[in-house]
């Protein structure tokens, strides 16, 4: 999804994500994260954790723990406009390839294992 261009990292190409609210574990803030961002009701059955990924983002060290559902089409996406501007079905090599991605983005597709650095 592209961000809002009045959010931080303007126009970048992310994934659907947030904060985790106090009271609130990891797989409730993502299932709670992809409504808000997507429109998508998923169900933590569908969850697949990747693993937590550390960052050292500017001032601050990020705790990212990632999330994956599989698919069997894609969905209709009913982007939050506060929030994101467009969205696209992307593959991870057609996502590495973009020139915009958020920070850490490249970092997190190389982590997963899905692409390699450099292509």
């Amino acid at each position: 999804m592209r961000r809002n261009p009045a959010k931080d990292q303007p126009r970048t190409w992310c994934l659907a994500s947030g904060k985790v609210v106090p009271g609130e574990s990891d797989v409730k803030a993502v299932l709670r994260e992809i409504q808000e961002e997507t429109g998508y009701q998923a169900i933590e059955e569908q969850l697949e954790s990747l693993g937590e990924f550390v960052f050292d983002v500017q001032e601050f060290i990020l705790h990212f723990p990632a999330f994956r559902i599989q698919l069997a089409a894609p969905i209709d996406v009913v982007l939050n406009p506060e929030e994101h501007i467009e969205y696209a079905w992307v593959t991870p090599e057609e996502c590495y390839a973009l020139p915009d991605l958020i920070h850490g983005f490249y970092e997190l597709l190389e982590r997963l294992g899905w692409v390699t650095k450099g292509g």
